[in-house]
């Protein structure tokens, strides 16, 4: 079996390692380490073996978006690309900034700190990514993400009506003129 330049187990993007019929998974695939992916893993795994005995179409890890929070005061959940890997990788962006202090839920619980960033893609609208500090942050980048796998438009989020006052509901300003630049 062989290993890759950062000592994890090489795998290919169904998880086979270099050796006929073993696979690996989680920190030892060099997957990202957050029990989340290692879960996921799984999932691909178990989807895999199915598929070897004819029950079912193989399943890829190849282009997986997986956000991580961590668990701070305030929060920080982060998901896709940042501004930066963005232009790096050819991107014509737009960044919507906005103070955690604009969201109401935020005003009401008292926890204003903290700080949103979204890149979105200025040719096709849609979100490449996000960086949100705050309160519940690690909730609402689960918005942002599902988004993101939908392939939406950011309008669509700045658009959807959702529950007031929470903090998921700062993505409806976060989209608006007054914090994404032109």
């Amino acid at each position: 079996m062989e290993l890759t330049d950062r000592g994890f187990i090489k795998v290919d993007e169904y998880l086979h390692t270099t050796a006929n019929g073993v696979w690996a998974a989680g920190d030892a695939a060099g997957s990202p380490q957050f029990t989340h992916a290692s879960y996921d893993d799984y999932r691909v795994l178990k989807t895999n073996l199915a598929a070897q005995r004819s029950e079912g179409t193989p399943r890829s890890t190849a282009g997986r978006l997986i956000p991580y929070a961590v668990f701070t005061t305030p929060e920080l959940g982060r998901a896709g690309l940042s501004e930066r890997e963005a232009r790096d990788s050819g991107h014509s962006v737009r960044i919507a900034t906005m103070p955690v202090s604009a969201i109401p839920r935020a005003r009401t619980a008292g926890h204003l700190d903290g700080l949103w960033k979204a890149v979105v893609d200025r040719d096709t609208n849609r979100i490449l990514g996000a960086a949100l500090l705050g309160t519940d942050a690690s909730e609402a980048i689960a918005v942002v993400q599902m988004a993101m796998l939908a392939g939406f438009e950011y309008m669509a989020v700045r658009d959807a009506i959702i529950t007031h006052p929470t903090i998921a509901e700062g993505l409806t300003l976060q989209f608006t003129p007054a914090f994404l630049e032109d």
